[in-house]
């Protein structure tokens, strides 16, 4: 195969680099390791196992590209009281002050992955290519032209793709732990790469899903903050209607993300940190939340497509994402034909959906 761009992930990043290019009249391939499309946005019946809000005070990008696709949206529930569960034996406390995020969170009424997939819906289908993984990418030149080959098993199988230019829209640890370079990464890129933490790989997110919000009846909010676990911060889950009322079917549900690190979580099990936090549910909202129709947990640490070993230490705080101290060294790649996307090289919004469309955008301007 030949083309212009080869796009390396078909996460929001690699779709909307996709998107705009789309929009130039351009030749490209997008190549997608999963057999879905959206990468760390993921969504199970309405609910989002990846990242749920955005935030238009904020984030023009993702806002814009909302309105554009005519997706209804709600602002997260935080009406009510906030609980704070201190200790395993005792009530938590309720402060009727509540939990009200400023700037106002907000999601998509069907989930993110309506989003996903109306970006995919401008696309041309015929080149998209899924569970596809890309192992080699070497730039070739002679006096007239310029170009790489890229290495993929395409359904097991192995092809070559050359491009002019490729467009990396992958988590940075990622890449540079699963794909050869020929010529080599420069040394500090390869260790800027390597450092850099993937945006929610370390993360677990549990959801449990009734057949009504019934906490809201109490005034509670749904927000708690935990220092037992196995849940550290539990909301609202509960999806609604394009009218902002409970979904027709009255379900509604609440999220947690698990508290405990990456590695116990793999030595615990996925069905024994269930039955905790089904456990520390009652013992928060009460009897009430001993029943949920149904349980969902999403170890984010696991997802090999994702995360690698290093990101199963989560960092202490939101990481220093882009590309800016490595601009010298990354000159010489970026003649190859070579660029990179993904919200982790964002500058600005770098771990933020709207990190992934700023990279993307970046990108797409620089070539």
């Amino acid at each position: 195969m030949k083309t212009e761009f080869v796009i390396v992930g078909g996460g929001l990043s690699g779709l909307y680099a996709a998107y705009l290019l789309e929009q130039q009249g351009k030749d490209y391939i997008l190549l997608e390791g999963r057999h879905r499309l959206g990468g760390r946005i993921y969504t199970e019946d309405k609910f989002d196992m990846g990242p749920s809000w955005f935030w238009p005070d904020m984030h023009p990008r993702i806002t814009q590209l909302i309105d554009d696709l005519q997706l209804p949206v709600f602002p997260q529930h935080d009406k009510g009281a906030f609980l704070f569960d201190k200790h395993e034996n005792k009530a938590p406390l309720r402060y009727e002050s509540g939990y009200a995020g400023s700037p106002q969170s907000m999601r998509v009424a069907d989930g993110m992955q309506t989003v996903v997939d109306g970006v995919m819906s401008k696309l041309s289908s015929e080149r998209i290519i899924c569970n596809t993984k890309v192992t080699h990418v070497e730039h070739q030149s002679t006096t007239q032209d310029s170009y790489s080959i890229v290495t993929a098993h395409i359904n097991g199988e192995s092809q070559t793709i050359q491009a002019r230019q490729v467009i990396f829209a992958m988590p940075l640890r990622l890449l540079a732990s699963s794909i050869k370079f020929t010529p080599a990464l420069p040394k500090q890129v390869q260790n800027k790469f390597s450092a850099t933490a993937t945006w929610m790989a370390a993360h677990a997110k549990f959801f449990a899903v009734y057949d009504t919000p019934f906490w809201r009846k109490t005034g509670l909010s749904g927000s708690a903050s935990s220092q037992v676990g196995p849940l550290a911060e539990i909301h609202d889950a509960s999806t609604i209607d394009a009218t902002n009322n409970v979904t027709n079917s009255g379900k509604g549900a609440l999220f947690g993300f698990v508290g405990i690190d990456a590695h116990t979580r793999q030595s615990a099990g996925n069905e024994l940190i269930k039955s905790l936090a089904v456990k520390q549910l009652v013992r928060v909202y009460g009897e009430q939340a001993a029943q949920p129709i149904d349980v969902k947990l999403v170890d984010w640490s696991q997802e090999t497509l994702t995360a690698t070993d290093a990101d199963k230490n989560a960092p202490s705080a939101h990481p220093h994402y882009g590309l800016r101290d490595v601009k010298s060294a990354l000159a010489s790649v970026y003649q190859q034909g070579w660029y990179f996307a993904g919200t982790e090289a964002a500058e600005e919004n770098g771990g933020y959906i709207e990190g992934a469309l700023e990279a993307a955008e970046m990108v797409i301007t620089q070539i």
